[in-house]
């Protein structure tokens, strides 16, 4: 099954749903969210003002998209777990098993966020998605998805490497969102 999401679902502010609701449920009614295809235009320029590992929801827990807040908009990697797969200058943002595994320290670990003092308030300079791979230049620093699984952890439980499958497509997959709050 892949990683990649391409269904999703945003809060609609205008129909906020009446009663208590449980905490785990959107607060108002869900509509489709269908976002066009990014491209470079819509976020060379832009400044990031926040960083978050863990952008979406399915009610009981998240499937950890990547996201930066850019102003009103979040542009989002919508890959489950998405930190195992995002690097930044050849380190990854995050892995549970990073350390385990003898990888280089991840950005983002139970002791801190190195990424967000980095990253937060510098301009995104540059903007490129392909099919399998990603390339973002912010501040100096080179936020990248490659294609190849080499340079990502494995996963915990079946011993293999994240990778794309042959229908993936991460132009799908990353977007702009007007909220963190996405529906899978």
């Amino acid at each position: 099954m892949t990683s990649l999401r391409y269904k999703f679902k945003i809060p609609n502010p205008a129909q906020p749903l009446p009663g208590d609701v449980p905490r785990w449920c959107p607060k108002c009614e869900l509509v489709d969210f269908k976002p066009p295809s990014l491209t470079a235009d819509m976020v060379v320029g832009r400044t990031v003002d926040e960083i978050c590992t863990h952008v979406g929801t399915y009610g009981m827990g998240g499937p950890g998209f990547f996201g930066l807040r850019l102003g009103g908009e979040w542009l989002v990697i919508a890959i489950w777990g998405a930190d195992s797969w995002v690097q930044v200058d050849g380190r990854i943002v995050q892995d549970v098993f990073w350390d385990k595994n003898g990888w280089p320290r991840p950005w983002i670990t139970e002791e801190g966020d190195e990424l967000s003092g980095l990253l937060v308030g510098q301009p995104i300079a540059s903007f490129e998605v392909a099919e399998h791979s990603l390339t973002m230049g912010i501040g100096g620093r080179t936020l990248s998805i490659t294609e190849s699984p080499e340079s990502r952890p494995i996963r915990e439980g079946n011993k293999k490497p994240r990778s794309f499958e042959r229908s993936d497509d991460l132009r799908r997959a990353v977007f702009l969102s007007p909220t963190a709050e996405i529906w899978v």
